[in-house]
């Protein structure tokens, strides 16, 4: 699973080094070590691709089951143990996810389940609310923010399947790191939807608040020119 592993991350990194020119972090110290679940906005589909080089452990990521069915890119998501995710399925992705963290893995979600394509931060599912409660694992909050002269609109179709995205290409990209999140702990019993569902709501505030600030490096980085 190591070649696998390495193979795929293989792919974002030569993307990031041809294609973008690097990203700036902030918040970085709030990348605890040991296993934890990295929530954070989703606007470009190229997000995810700077974690894997800012995380210091292995991280799995919660991605939608049609992108496994991409030609060449698909077998490889699925051959590196990634977690794919789909209607009716979301119970077997928890407890794969929970494998990885007692592994001592990182795992990442997109809360909002879906691109929101630049616009605003989308209702957040409560999945990584409910994997915080049942694995323990600290959750770290990350604000992505690409300023839009450097995102183009690419669209992906093959046979049934068609995706539309944001892609960076050029630019950099601004991250912001909030502090740990750690969801109060309740048994079985105690957990429910409304619980879930308010400590999802925690997390997406904390995200638009990081979002605010990654683009708030950004125009400060404008102000110095």
């Amino acid at each position: 699973m190591d070649f696998w592993y390495e193979l795929t991350k293989g792919i974002p990194w030569l993307y990031t080094k041809i294609l973008v020119r690097g990203f700036n972090i902030h918040g970085k110290e709030n990348l605890i070590s040991g296993p934890k679940i990295i929530v954070a906005n989703h606007p470009n589909a190229t997000d995810g691709f700077y974690l894997p080089f800012i995380v210091q452990e292995r991280v799995y990521f919660f991605i939608q089951e049609t992108v496994f069915r991409v030609p060449f890119f698909g077998s490889l998501l699925r051959l590196s143990d990634q977690i794919p995710v789909s209607a009716g399925n979301g119970r077997r992705a928890i407890k794969q996810a929970c494998e990885k963290l007692s592994q001592g893995h990182s795992v990442a979600i997109f809360p909002e389940g879906r691109l929101n394509h630049g616009g605003e931060i989308l209702r957040g599912g409560i999945g990584a609310a409910l994997l915080a409660q049942e694995s323990g694992a600290p959750l770290v909050p990350v604000g992505f923010y690409v300023p839009d002269q450097f995102v183009r609109i690419i669209n992906l179709k093959r046979e049934s399947w068609v995706s539309s995205g944001r892609w960076q290409l050029g630019g950099r990209c601004y991250i912001q790191v909030g502090k740990v999140l750690k969801p109060e702990s309740v048994n079985n019993e105690e957990r429910n939807y409304r619980n879930l569902r308010e400590v999802t709501e925690d997390i997406m505030e904390t995200i638009r608040s990081l979002v605010r600030l990654a683009e708030e490096s950004f125009n400060k980085g404008l102000e110095k020119l």
